[in-house]
């Protein structure tokens, strides 16, 4: 049923969610959600377009400015038709105060505008705990008014996330299917833990890696002058940069990210980032509140235009607008576009999943194939900072250099290895057997091999790490996938299967640190070097 704009019940007055009395409690699936029942291609290509709401927390916080946020979903149902409006994202920072049930008041009826106009979500920022920027305190009023009850029987509506602190939505739109995931600032935890709002997006992700997604969080990049681009600060869970690095940049159908949260210049950036598969990766920042009035009613129009790019290419064109100045502005961090091929990044993500034959393999090898998600590093207690990313050689020993006592560990990681691609294994397919052949140039004592639960990058040294890897559970398993024994020169064959296997089964793939087993070094090939690491997986699907 949908809701309709009546004053509170006594029963709300006291505290019963508005929710609960219009539309009936009722739990929802969370990442088990399919997403089977999207329609299929529209049937004409035409322009359509996304609002985004950034912070609305200093309209919240006065009875004065609620009325330019009001202005903002009320342009949004006004224009839906002329603009094809399908879908609003709104950064988080609903409001000033998380503890104030009047700011959550005002809000509610602000975003009432768009129920059964629009499909739309709302993101928890720091400002929406019941103490400001504490995770720990109370989400009852977001989830009271934003919760999952608030969507319940929505068609649009997927899922919520661990203690409803995030969301998932899908919608249509140019003859394509998208998702969208609403994330809690910070997106606390890690892809390895479902029960955390990473966890949980790593999974809804991995269910759906051929529709084309759209992620909004609080905080992601910020306009730091001389540091724009991804968030480096952490407040009790993962930065902008850690969000890139082990969520976002492992799952190509992501092609945009939307952030509000910080003012230090303007409140606006945007860039263009690579995600492990080589594809772009669009990332917008808006953020008003520091402005005249709260924001002055400032909101992002994101329009796709097929065909209206340069050299025939399709167009992302980003204005800022306000409905209560009745004005666009101009400058070039408020108007811009990204040109690309709709069909080319979203054809991949919208094409129905093909089922490989029972008893097939796959050989993943640096450079062969056109494979080109290989990366590998060693890393020095000796030598801290020294980058070895683009060596030729790996060295895994317990006494680097002969005396010192002094261990160098190595990491590996076959990325892009889940998926629907003609060379990936499909997701839920039995691993029957996985190995990687490694080419020894001096042999040694092995390694014993475990996989990484914290992700790292290929210029990552011992100490960017902080001393190394440690194998205590949180940035590698404490127990070995597999040991090698000692290594002789020529290749060297190790089995791997049960790591393959775990990450099949949706466990986050971030490779494995070898961790030295004795002090006689033991080197190989890198995925620079010749030949490169190669890992075989033979596999049956149903």
């Amino acid at each position: 049923m949908l809701k309709t704009n009546e004053s509170r019940t006594d029963d709300q007055r006291r505290g019963v969610s508005r929710r609960d009395v219009l539309k009936g409690t009722g739990a929802l699936g969370t990442a088990g959600i399919g997403l089977s029942s999207i329609s299929g291609r529209a049937t004409a290509a035409t322009p359509w377009t996304i609002a985004v709401l950034p912070d609305t927390q200093k309209y919240a916080e006065s009875s004065s400015l609620i009325s330019r946020a009001a202005a903002q979903t009320n342009w949004i149902k006004n224009n839906k038709s002329a603009q094809n409006i399908v879908f609003v994202s709104h950064v988080g920072d609903i409001v000033e105060l998380g503890s104030s049930t009047t700011q959550w008041q005002r809000m509610d009826g602000v975003m009432d505008t768009l129920d059964g106009v629009v499909p739309y979500a709302t993101a928890v920022g720091n400002h929406d705990y019941a103490r400001t920027s504490d995770r720990s305190s109370s989400t009852a009023n977001y989830s009271n008014y934003f919760g999952r009850n608030r969507y319940s029987g929505r068609s649009w509506f997927g899922g919520s996330g661990p203690n409803d602190r995030a969301h998932y939505q899908r919608f249509s739109a140019g003859g394509y299917s998208f998702l969208h995931l609403d994330l809690e600032w910070g997106v606390p935890g890690t892809v390895s833990n479902t029960g955390t709002v990473m966890g949980w997006a790593n999974s809804i992700l991995s269910q759906n890696p051929n529709r084309p997604t759209i992620i909004t969080t609080h905080a992601y990049l910020w306009d730091k002058v001389g540091y724009e681009g991804h968030a480096t600060e952490r407040k009790g869970a993962n930065s902008g940069h850690d969000i890139y690095r082990n969520l976002i940049r492992r799952h190509p159908q992501v092609f945009m990210v939307l952030n509000g949260h910080y003012y230090r210049a303007d409140g606006q950036w945007r860039q263009t980032s690579t995600n492990d598969a080589g594809s772009k990766l669009y990332e917008m920042l808006a953020d008003y509140q520091g402005y005249a009035n709260g924001g002055d009613g400032w909101m992002r129009l994101v329009r796709f235009v097929p065909g209206g790019g340069a050299g025939g290419q399709d167009r992302v064109s980003v204005r800022t607008y306000s409905p209560s100045r009745n004005e666009y502005k101009t400058d070039g961090r408020s108007q811009f576009s990204f040109d690309f091929s709709f069909a080319n990044r979203f054809s991949t993500a919208s094409s129905p999943p093909t089922t490989p034959p029972t008893g097939t393999s796959a050989s993943f090898q640096q450079g062969v194939s056109g494979y080109s998600s290989t990366r590998d590093t060693y890393l020095q207690e000796a030598a801290q900072n020294t980058d070895n990313g683009a060596k030729s050689t790996l060295i895994v020993d317990g006494d680097d250099p002969v005396g010192s006592g002094f261990d160098a560990q190595a990491l590996v990681r076959f990325g892009d290895l889940v998926g629907t691609g003609t060379r990936q294994i499909p997701p839920g397919a039995t691993v029957t057997s996985a190995k990687i052949e490694l080419s020894t140039v001096d042999r040694g004592s092995g390694a014993s091999l475990h996989r990484m639960k914290t992700d790292w990058a290929e210029t990552d040294t011992w100490a960017s790490l902080r001393n190394g890897i440690q194998t205590d559970g949180v940035e590698a398993l404490s127990s070995a996938d597999v040991r090698t024994g000692s290594t002789s020169v020529g290749t060297t064959t190790v089995d791997v299967t049960s790591s393959v296997r775990a990450w099949v089964n949706g466990a986050a793939n971030l490779g494995w640190a070898f961790i030295p087993s004795g002090t006689n070094g033991w080197d190989f090939a890198s995925s620079e070097g010749t030949p490169a690491p190669k890992l075989t997986v033979s596999y049956e699907t149903a």
